[in-house]
């Protein structure tokens, strides 16, 4: 059995205006807008070009093959990842990481948290 993840479709455009939403990310959560996330590019480079690249995100639907974005923490997929870590347990050195591989939806912070929490973990090395 596979775990079932939700993934994105993008859609970028280039429009004509030096500034479309005063910000490098904004999120979207009202039910009637179809996208939930808005990347304008240039605010991460702090660009003053006059026209600006937009890249929306929209809910898509994941299949085997694609691209997965966030875990599906439902009752059946929580149980089927506890299947999967019993196995790698029994293997061996088998590691988990990241929202993916630990089958969790982390903000970056507590992405950051885990991956200094494994490397101590595996590795024995403190990071501070």
């Amino acid at each position: 059995m596979t775990l079932e993840y939700r993934s994105l479709r993008f859609e970028t455009e280039v429009l004509p205006e030096e500034n479309h939403q005063g910000n490098a990310v904004v999120n979207y959560t009202e039910a009637d807008i179809p996208y939930t996330r808005i990347i304008e590019h240039k605010h991460f480079e702090f660009g003053d070009q006059p026209s600006t690249v937009v890249t929306r995100e929209y809910p898509a639907n994941w299949a085997p093959g694609g691209e997965p974005y966030y875990p599906i923490n439902d009752e059946r997929n929580s149980s089927l990842y506890a299947q999967y870590e019993q196995m790698a347990q029994s293997e061996g050195k088998v590691v988990f990481a990241g929202r993916l591989g630990g089958y969790k939806y982390y903000d970056m912070d507590k992405a950051l948290d885990a991956a200094f929490d494994l490397v101590e973990r595996e590795l024995g090395v403190a990071i501070d």
